[in-house]
C-alpha cells in the first residue's frame, strides 16, 4: 500500500523524492525537465542539467549537477555524521544516479550512449584508475551482447500479452530474439551501444557489474563507517515504454532484472557480510498500460493525439485574450480548458496552496507545485491540467506516466536486511518514508523537517 504523493510521476522527481525524504515542492525537481523564466522569455531546464559543469572526458556533452535540486538527502545525512562514509550512486540514466545521490559529492556515475560510465566534474577531477580500466575492460564481457533472446520459460508465457499487438513499438518485427544487426551497422561501435543502450535489458548488467567493483574497490561496508550506494535500475522503464508493462519483452526483462539483484545481494554477503548491510527497495513511478490494450478488455482508456496539445494551446490562448488583468488569468485559463473533453480537473495555483486543498488530487498537485518552475503548458500561466483517466498524452510511446493518478503512483516498498522483520504490511506508506527509514534503521540522524516518516510500526518495532 505504498505510493508517490505527488502528481509529477516521472524519474527526475521519483529519484529525488526517494533520496531526499520530501515532495518535489520541497526539493525543487518537479519533472524530468520544465520551464523557466528569464527575461520574460521561457527557457528549457533540465533536470540534472548544468551548464556550468562538464562530462569529463567528453566537452562536447551538456554539463550536470545536482544544482537544481534544493534539499540534502540521506547520502548527505550520512557524510555529515561521518566524513569517512562513502557515497556511491550508478545507474544507466543521469537523472536517476545523481537523483539518488541528492547533493552530496561522491563516485556517480551513468552511462553513455557511446558504452562507458562517466561523470562531472562536479564529482571529480578525473576519472579513478578503476573506472577507466572498468570501462575499458569489464565493459567488454559485460555489455557485448548484440542478440537479445528471451529466457523466459514457456509456461510463464501465459502471464504475458501475445506478441501480436500492433501498438508494441519494437521498431521493426516485435519479437523474440532480437538482433542488432536488424537496426544498425554492427561494425560501428556507438551505433551498436545505443542499441544496446534504448532496446535491451542490457544497461542493467552493467550498472550491477559497476556497483559490485565499486564496492570492492572502495571496501564498501568493510570500513567501519557507514557507506551509501545507489543503484538505478532503468530497463524497465525503457522496455516497459516500448512495449508495455504485460509484454513477454517485460517477463523477460524482468527475470532478467531478478538474476542481477540476486548476483548483487549474493555479492554483498559475501563482501560485507551477512547482516552488516540494508536495503531499500522502490521505483521512481508507476506506469499505465498500453491504453488500446484496456480498451479491449472494455477500460474507458485512449491516447491523445498531438492535435489534442493544440488544443489545450489555443484554449489557453483564448482565454487571455478576453481577460483584463493578470490576476484574472487563472480563473480564466481553468474555466477554458475544462471546457475540452479530454480534461477531466483543472486547479489554479491559488487552489492548490489553500492548506485545504479542493479536492486529493489537488493535494498531490501542491507537493509538486512551484511558482518559478512550470513542468505543463497550462502551469505557465498558473494552472495544472488533469487529463481523464486511463488518457495516454499526445507524443507517448506504446506505454507511460506521467498522471496523478493510482497506477502511475503505486510503487513497491521493500526493506531487505538482517535488522529488518520478514513480513508483509499493508499499513500506508509512501515513498518519502524510505529515506528517513534507511536512516533510523542505519542510526543515521535525519532531518526534522521532512515530508516522511519513520516506518517503524511496519517494522514491528
Amino acid at each position: 500500500n505504498a505510493t508517490h504523493d505527488h502528481a509529477s510521476t516521472a524519474t527526475g522527481p521519483g529519484h529525488h523524492t526517494l533520496s531526499t525524504g520530501v515532495h518535489p515542492s520541497q526539493h525543487g525537481v518537479i519533472g524530468n525537465s520544465w520551464s523557466e523564466l528569464e527575461g520574460g522569455e521561457w527557457r528549457s531546464v533540465y533536470s540534472v542539467g548544468d551548464p556550468s559543469r562538464s562530462i569529463l572526458g567528453h566537452p562536447e556533452l551538456e554539463g550536470r549537477s545536482p544544482a537544481n535540486n534544493e534539499r540534502p538527502g540521506l547520502p548527505d545525512w550520512i557524510v555529515s555524521r561521518d566524513p569517512n562514509s562513502r557515497v556511491v550512486s550508478v545507474s544507466r540514466k543521469d537523472s536517476a544516479a545523481i537523483g539518488l545521490a541528492a547533493q552530496a559529492v561522491g563516485d556517480v556515475y551513468w552511462l553513455d550512449e557511446n558504452g562507458e560510465f562517466v561523470t562531472s566534474d562536479f564529482y571529480q577531477s578525473e576519472y579513478p584508475a578503476w573506472i577507466t580500466e572498468f570501462n575499458a575492460v569489464t565493459m567488454a564481457t559485460v555489455y557485448a551482447d548484440t542478440v537479445w533472446e528471451s529466457i523466459t520459460p514457456p509456461s510463464y508465457l501465459p502471464k504475458t500479452r501475445p506478441d501480436s499487438s500492433r501498438f508494441e513499438r519494437g521498431g521493426g518485427a516485435s519479437a523474440f530474439p532480437y538482433r542488432a544487426a536488424d537496426r544498425v551497422d554492427v561494425g560501428d561501435p556507438s551505433a551498436l551501444n545505443r542499441w544496446r543502450y534504448s532496446y535491451t535489458p542490457f544497461p542493467d548488467r552493467a550498472v550491477v557489474s559497476l556497483a559490485i567493483e565499486a564496492i570492492r574497490q572502495l571496501d564498501m561496508g568493510q570500513r567501519g563507517s557507514v557507506d551509501y550506494l545507489g543503484i538505478a535500475l532503468s530497463q524497465t522503464d525503457i522496455v516497459g515504454h516500448r512495449f508495455g508493462p504485460r509484454s513477454r519483452e517485460q517477463l523477460d526483462n524482468l527475470l532478467r532484472l531478478d538474476a542481477e539483484l540476486g548476483r548483487l545481494l549474493s555479492f554483498l554477503d559475501e563482501a560485507v557480510g551477512p547482516g552488516r548491510w540494508v536495503l531499500a527497495f522502490s521505483a521512481d513511478h508507476g506506469v499505465l498500460d498500453i491504453p488500446e490494450h484496456l480498451a479491449e478488455e472494455g477500460v474507458d482508456a485512449s491516447r491523445l493525439p498531438r492535435e489534442h496539445r493544440m488544443q489545450l494551446a489555443e484554449a489557453i490562448g483564448s482565454a487571455l485574450e478576453q481577460v483584463a488583468s493578470a490576476s484574472d488569468a487563472e480563473l480564466a485559463v481553468k474555466e477554458s480548458i475544462l471546457r475540452l473533453p479530454f480534461v477531466a480537473a483543472a486547479y489554479t495555483f491559488d487552489e492548490v496552496e489553500r492548506d485545504q486543498p479542493v479536492d486529493s488530487f489537488a493535494a498531490l498537485y501542491a507537493n509538486s507545485h512551484s511558482r518559478t518552475r512550470a513542468a505543463s503548458l497550462s502551469a505557465r500561466v498558473g494552472v495544472y491540467t488533469r487529463l481523464r483517466q486511463n488518457t495516454l498524452q499526445w507524443g507517448s510511446p506504446a506505454a507511460s506516466h506521467g498522471s496523478p493518478y493510482y497506477y502511475d503512483r503505486h510503487v513497491p516498498i521493500i526493506f531487505l536486511g538482517a535488522t529488518v522483520p520478514a513480513g508483509v504490511s499493508s499499513d500506508r506508506a509512501a515513498t518519502v518514508d524510505v529515506a528517513p527509514t534507511l536512516a533510523w534503521l542505519t542510526g543515521v540522524p535525519a532531518p526534522n523537517n521532512l515530508d516522511g516518516n519513520v516506518l517503524e510500526q511496519v517494522m514491528g518495532r
